[in-house]
């Protein structure tokens, strides 16, 4: 199978709704097959790391023919404050 184009397989990634980010992508060496590797930013801490692997490597497998995928993940930061709603205390 010919080699997709490396923005195609990029737009790809974000059918994941934990994927923030795709940065790093290229071409790997393979023992057989076709190999990419990434650098992927999750949306937040909360995001299971392990399903956005397999998520990505069946969507990859079978759009693609990926046959080895090799990510690195990217801690997504600190949350974002998050408004609180509570009394005012008056001095």
């Amino acid at each position: 199978m010919p080699k997709a184009d490396l923005e195609m397989l990029r737009a790809a990634m974000f059918a994941d709704p934990g994927v923030k980010a795709v940065d790093d992508l290229r071409w790997m060496p393979a023992s057989s097959g076709l190999s990419i590797q990434a650098t992927v930013t999750v949306a937040s801490s909360a995001v299971d790391l392990a399903t956005v692997q397999a998520v990505l490597s069946q969507i990859l497998a079978t759009q693609f023919g990926v046959t080895e995928l090799h990510l690195t993940f990217n801690d997504p930061g600190p949350a974002p404050a998050q408004p609180t709603r509570g009394p005012i205390e008056k001095r």
